[in-house]
């Protein structure tokens, strides 16, 4: 890490206001990133674990529903879906050569209990976003993307947007 006086000015001027968070740096960071990933609102929490329970409790998944996530990813994808009382529900890679969540696994892990998807752009590379939204609409789940990975990235979508996240996750596409 290269942090020189910038930094330790900026985190002292923080400490200083007494505003620890939600405070007007909080604001601008909000405000700036908003605009960074083209969308009207973001809102900062703790960390992105708490921004996938969030999007997760948002779109209601609880005790008896199951989402289905990738077997590779880190320990928060599954947690924040617990924190819900639902079930993970892991889906394979799609191969050595691509480690993201397989579009197939996760049509093949749908039953009566799955009430929705959650993908890491796993390293920053996108997921078949494309096939994954197909199979969402088909089966009427949400999607929520765990963009930690993916600041700024970019692919083609053809899907409304809406974005709750932390640094950084994404939900997108409800289907109902």
């Amino acid at each position: 890490m290269d942090l020189d006086e910038e930094e330790i000015e900026a985190v002292t001027r923080v400490l200083r206001s007494r505003w620890l968070s939600m405070g007007p740096v909080t604001a601008e960071f909000e405000q700036q990133f908003a605009e960074f990933v083209g969308v009207k609102y973001a809102f900062a929490v703790t960390n992105c674990t708490a921004a996938l329970h969030l999007a997760h409790l948002a779109l209601g998944a609880g005790p008896g529903d199951t989402v289905i996530c990738p077997s590779l990813t880190f320990v928060a994808t599954a947690n924040a879906i617990r924190y819900t009382g639902a079930t993970p529900m892991f889906a394979d890679i799609t191969s050595v050569d691509n480690l993201n969540i397989s579009p197939d696994d996760i049509e093949a892990k749908i039953d009566a209990s799955t009430k929705g998807i959650c993908v890491v752009h796993y390293g920053g590379y996108p997921c078949d976003m494309g096939k994954i939204m197909q199979i969402a609409k088909r089966h009427h789940l949400y999607v929520v993307e765990d963009a930690a990975h993916a600041p700024g990235a970019t692919h083609v979508r053809q899907y409304r947007r809406h974005r709750l996240f932390q640094l950084f996750c994404e939900q997108e596409y409800v289907y109902r």
